[in-house]
């Protein structure tokens, strides 16, 4: 995780530091398995306000079928820029944030730690300590099952990293 290159939100944050040690300390695999490092950390306040803010601003997507496709369609789109443009280094930094619930099946980890492997410079992985259920009723208000949510605007997702560490 020390090799990832964070939106540039964060890295000019104060709390940048605090972010970094908060993800490595916390981070282990998705499942068994699994090939990606990524952090288990709890839900908070801050980051249910985050999230619920960005789905209803369109800066966020939920449910993993949605998340794949669009992740896909974004490198589709990349690759053809890369194509046009092939000595115009691309600056490689996270600028896609996928929540996870931590109630998911083996499937579902293996599913999202396929993604992390096919996007790992862009995309950043962290599972929270609430359940698909609670993380509903969190975003939404009312019983709902939710286990992913990538945020896919980089200025929120840095917030939504920054809305991980305590409080000061």
């Amino acid at each position: 995780m020390s090799a990832l290159k964070l939106p540039k939100d964060v890295v000019v944050d104060p709390r940048h530091d605090a972010l970094v040690r908060l993800l490595s300390a916390h981070a282990g695999l998705l499942w068994e398995r699994g090939r990606s490092q990524v952090a288990t950390l709890p839900m908070t306040d801050a980051l249910a306000a985050e999230l619920r803010g960005a789905l209803a601003a369109g800066h966020a997507c939920q449910g993993l079928e949605l998340i794949s496709e669009k992740l896909a369609s974004e490198q589709k789109g990349l690759d053809a820029l890369n194509q046009k443009t092939p000595d115009s280094p691309q600056n490689a930094r996270v600028s896609r944030i996928l929540f996870l619930a931590n109630d998911g099946s083996e499937r579902f980890y293996r599913d999202c730690d396929a993604l992390l492997s096919r996007y790992p410079q862009r995309l950043l992985v962290c599972r929270l300590e609430i359940s698909g259920e609670a993380l509903g009723t969190a975003l939404f208000g009312s019983a709902k099952m939710v286990r992913s949510v990538l945020v896919v605007d980089k200025k929120v997702g840095a917030r939504a990293l920054l809305a991980l560490l305590p409080p000061v």
